[in-house]
């Protein structure tokens, strides 16, 4: 490919300006505590370094939750435009117990209450389960979380919510 028509558009005073000034949210680590949150993405994929199946679940944070600690406010104030996100994957082969593993997906999934039950024969049928709850959950329901990165589940679902 010939890069040369972009190198000409690139304004390299603009890339180290926004270098020496990044936006305020950026390397700001998301705290523990209360959100409210939509999901935005939902699948069961695979890991990067080896290909292993892995449940990646990606939440759109709404707002602070009621119970949100002042670090809640405070990081969701160096958002303007763009809300934060809330990450948890799970791999669900190959580790020391993937029973405990593919069971602990599976109850947070039944905390979605969803028409489409979460269940597990194999993990062809498991990732195409994981999109129908997706599907039924995309822009219908919002969360309120616990968010605690720490924690083996690092999104706890504490309510579902048509929205």
């Amino acid at each position: 490919m010939d890069f040369s028509k972009f190198d000409n558009a690139v304004d390299l005073k603009a890339i180290e300006e926004a270098k020496a000034n990044p936006p305020q949210s950026e390397g700001l680590d998301t705290p523990a505590g209360n959100y409210v949150a939509k999901i935005e993405k939902m699948e069961l994929g695979a890991t990067k370094t080896d290909g292993r199946p892995m449940f990646k679940v990606m939440l759109r944070v709404i707002e602070a939750g009621e119970e949100a600690t002042p670090e809640v406010h405070e990081y969701l104030k160096h958002f303007k435009n763009k809300k934060p996100c809330l990450f948890m994957n799970r791999v669900i082969y190959g580790t020391k117990n993937d029973s405990n593993m593919i069971a602990s997906v599976l109850g947070w999934l039944e905390k979605l209450e969803t028409e489409t039950k979460p269940e597990f024969k194999n993990y062809s049928q498991f990732a195409d389960n994981v999109l129908d709850i997706f599907e039924e959950v995309a822009d219908a329901v919002e969360l309120d979380v616990t968010y605690d990165p720490d924690a083996f589940n690092s999104i706890s679902i504490e309510g579902v919510y048509d929205v």
